[in-house]
């Protein structure tokens, strides 16, 4: 595999512009989270191209004000990266002693303008490295926790499809699992009939995961948590 040369960067009011923007409802959106939180997240350029973004979200627990969520995040939280860790933080009565970095989702190889996913940017670190950035910002920034869902260890496509790092990933980062889907006793919702998946991958792996029992604590996603 060649290497890719990357930069990783906040992405702000002056590059946001290039970086995919599917996750957000419209720019009235984007502003508001400007002021709110500085950035939106961060980017991976390289070449002047944004190859990959991680979206992130200042909220407040075990409260939060949900008016700068997705529409589809605020109708149904499960549908949304940040929608289990938030509601899942609520159920635990997890509280901090101030604001909280929100991951919401990673879009390796998701170009500007595009819908789909380039797998030419996979294997290069992108992800780690963007997590590494969030981390440092949510540091020098006050906040008092990072949140966020950490994928399913053996369905890998399903972290693909909803745009998160496998759960070892974030443990390696020094976050620790407060939350298992289900509790790890029954089959999670991303996994029942009926859903349709633009990933035509996931359904057999899915499948696969799911003919032992046994397995469901290594499909289930965790809420992970890192104190700052």
């Amino acid at each position: 595999m060649t290497e890719l040369k990357y930069a990783i960067e906040p992405i702000t009011v002056d590059n946001y512009e290039s970086v995919n923007s599917d996750c957000w409802e419209n720019k009235e959106i984007q502003q508001k989270l400007f002021e709110t939180q500085g950035i939106l997240g961060f980017g991976a350029w390289s070449d002047s191209v944004c190859v990959a973004s991680l979206h992130c979200y200042k909220v407040s627990l075990p409260q939060w004000d949900d008016s700068l969520f997705p529409e589809y995040g605020r109708r149904r939280l499960e549908d949304w990266p940040l929608g289990w860790p938030l509601k899942a933080s609520k159920e635990k009565q997890l509280c901090f002693r101030g604001p909280v970095w929100g991951h919401s989702c990673f879009h390796v190889g998701r170009l500007v303008n595009t819908h789909y996913t380039d797998p030419q940017y996979s294997g290069h670190g992108i992800g780690k490295a963007l997590l590494t950035a969030s981390i440092d910002w949510a540091k020098k920034h006050d906040y008092s926790a990072i949140i966020a869902i950490g994928g399913s260890k053996i369905v890998s496509e399903y972290n693909v499809v909803m745009g998160c790092l496998p759960w070892t990933t974030y443990v390696n980062s020094g976050f620790h699992v407060e939350a298992l889907e289900e509790d790890a006793m029954r089959a999670p919702w991303w996994t029942k009939g009926g859903i349709h998946w633009d990933s035509p991958d996931i359904k057999k792996q899915i499948e696969e995961a799911l003919r032992n029992k046994d397995n469901f604590e290594n499909v289930c996603a965790r809420l992970m948590v890192l104190n700052l």
